[in-house]
């Protein structure tokens, strides 16, 4: 039986975002798991400390009985799925990341995000509307009920907002590309600024086994702007990871 894929989304992402992703992976024969990030589909248990090592821990018990899996994670969500590939190996048959490497997110991103984000109150729509500016740059917004759809995950709770916020910040561990030891798939859109060409250029020159697939035309939401380049990616992807 073939592994299941697991999605992972991002900070202030709607799990949904996937879905044109996860419909193509699923005509393709393939079982999809779409997981809500802590606080995001559910509330937050009492205590709970919002980070990247506690997530990946919570999902690698989540998902034990399942695996190995495809994990599969977009900017938070990736540094998450590194977390876990790297924490927990036997839960992993393959990793990829979508609009990331695992490095910090550039200055001017950290900064916008601290200012937008970082205070203890709601943020205002305009705040969010800035965001969605940032992720689909030189793109095309997403309209209506899709444009709702990304919207919402910032009405969420604020300290939810604010601490996967500063998870996604912190990101993985120093330490966690060295100890990824399975094939690891990179997707980037030729847009994206969160994660400067430059960086993502430089990070994959010490990481020589990692793939990656540059998306034309698309930003840092790529999976949902190129939704069928996403999927034919990981599809290749996780065929090899199984053959090999």
């Amino acid at each position: 039986m073939r592994a299941p894929i697991v999605l992972l989304h991002g900070w202030a992402c709607p799990a949904s975002y996937w879905n044109p992703v996860a419909g193509l992976l699923r005509e393709a024969g393939r079982e999809v798991l779409n997981l809500d990030l802590p606080g995001y589909g559910t509330p937050l248990e009492a205590g709970f400390e919002w980070t990247v090592e506690n997530v990946a821990a919570v999902f690698a018990l989540e998902l034990s009985g399942r695996s190995p899996v495809h994990w599969v994670g977009h900017s938070l969500g990736g540094s998450i799925a590194a977390t876990i590939a790297a924490r927990y190996p036997r839960t992993t048959a393959s990793l990829t990341l979508v609009g990331m490497v695992p490095v910090a997110p550039s200055a001017a991103a950290e900064e916008k995000l601290r200012r937008l984000f970082g205070g203890p109150g709601a943020p205002d729509e305009d705040a969010a509307e800035e965001m969605l500016a940032a992720w689909f740059r030189g793109g095309e917004e997403p309209q209506g009920e899709d444009r709702e759809r990304f919207l919402a995950p910032f009405r969420l709770p604020p300290a939810v907002v604010r601490r996967s916020m500063e998870a996604g910040i912190t990101g993985a561990a120093p330490d966690v590309p060295d100890l990824v030891s399975v094939r690891t798939l990179v997707v980037t859109g030729t847009r994206d600024g969160t994660r400067t060409p430059d960086a993502v250029k430089e990070f994959l020159l010490g990481h020589s086994a990692w793939s990656h697939e540059l998306i034309m035309d698309a930003g840092h939401m790529v999976h949902w702007e190129r939704p069928e380049a996403c999927a034919d990616a990981l599809l290749r992807h996780v065929a090899r990871a199984e053959a090999g």
